[in-house]
């Protein structure tokens, strides 16, 4: 039998028992409106963020808890972009306060995507909390043999824009070191959890260097758990993507919420009732210049403006000439999903130290998870 507690007991008391029941409770409640640590936070999942309605929260929250049951380590993938807007803090410490023995390691994905001064910032910001990885996924066509690169973010800078995976050998070493040092005789397994679309299938199919799960800029392409094994030492487990989204309140309408989620690409841009809402945040957040150069259009006062030129320019006109702002909104956000539109955010200035518990994890895991000795 698998042994999720090895070499740190079995024993827990009825109140650690009774705090577990009610982490999980809490978790499921907030699948159904409840809020998640008491934080107000409400779950959306990839089958509302997608489009298909047959598949109940229920399921995608019973595929989630399987992958992050049955792993005694948990990859938490996030978009380098924004690792801070898909990150799922509330799941860590549920994952934390429920099972000692689980250890988590971030992994910056999409590293190819951002300036190397800021991929290094970021690092050295979550490694305060966490074992930290730089990643980016192989974008190679073939089905089979993906490449993988020796890099780090010191020396990368073109080799981050080829197509090879970069990062996977830091990975698995740091993967076998804790196998090693917990003196783990049969294999361990690793469960891959994250927001829609951060890039959780194509890292598993950089590890395997094969293409065994499906991906798509599409949100929602993994439905149920999936289980491939890298080799006969690690065991991966893919999760259905998860969002966790502020709900509404006396300054925040329901559509900065969802314009929010959209900007972390986590609803299909066809779904979108107002894709004019979004945009507004993307102007707001870029340079006017850059959007002007990219897209072609003159100086513009306004979100409306901006949009009335791209729908001129591209040719998206209703009947009578006029221009069709939400087809030319829609383009704008799947340039945006699709990193057409350069966009990055910086760490925050740290003018405290960590977190004692962060501080705790940090030495704990230390020899474990030795950076240094990959």
């Amino acid at each position: 039998m698998h042994d999720k507690n090895r070499g740190l007991g079995n024993t827990k008391s009825l109140k650690d028992l009774a705090s577990d029941a009610q982490s999980r409770g809490q978790v499921y409640n907030d699948i159904h409106g409840g809020s998640l640590a008491n934080d107000g936070t409400r779950v959306l999942v990839d089958g509302a963020l997608s489009g298909r309605r047959d598949n109940s929260m229920r399921a995608y929250y019973r595929e989630f808890r399987k992958v992050v049951d049955h792993a005694d380590v948990i990859l938490e993938v996030l978009d380098a972009r924004d690792p801070l807007g898909c990150r799922t803090k509330s799941i860590e410490r549920l994952i934390m306060s429920q099972a000692t023995n689980k250890r988590i390691i971030l992994v910056l994905n999409k590293i190819d995507l951002v300036p190397r001064e800021n991929v290094e910032a970021w690092l050295k910001y979550l490694r305060n909390e966490f074992p930290t990885i730089a990643f980016k996924a192989s974008t190679q066509n073939q089905r089979t043999r993906l490449g993988q690169a020796n890099a780090n973010t010191a020396n990368s800078d073109q080799q981050v824009q080829k197509s090879e995976c970069l990062g996977a050998d830091t990975l698995i070493q740091l993967l076998k070191n804790y196998s090693r040092n917990l003196n783990i005789k049969t294999s361990i397994t690793v469960g891959v959890i994250g927001y829609p679309n951060v890039g959780k299938s194509s890292l598993i199919n950089s590890l395997r260097r094969a293409r065994v799960c499906q991906v798509g800029s599409t949100p929602g392409m993994t439905k149920v758990a999936q289980e491939i094994h890298l080799d006969k030492n690690v065991k991966l487990l893919d999760s259905p993507g998860i969002v966790f989204a502020k709900p509404p309140n006396a300054d925040s309408s329901n559509g900065k919420v969802m314009a929010d989620v959209m900007l972390r690409n986590c609803i299909k841009v066809d779904l979108l009732e107002d894709p004019i809402a979004p945009v507004e945040a993307i102007v707001a957040r870029c340079n006017i210049r850059h959007l002007m150069v990219l897209y072609n259009v003159p100086s513009f006062e306004d979100t409306r403006g901006f949009l009335i030129h791209l729908a001129r320019q591209r040719g998206r006109l209703r009947h009578g000439g006029l221009p069709n702002m939400d087809a030319a909104a829609r383009i704008v956000l799947n340039d945006w999903n699709t990193g057409v539109i350069q966009f990055y955010t910086s760490p925050p200035t740290q003018t405290t130290t960590a977190p004692m518990q962060a501080a705790e994890i940090v030495q704990a895991w230390g020899k474990e998870f030795d950076l240094n000795m990959v």
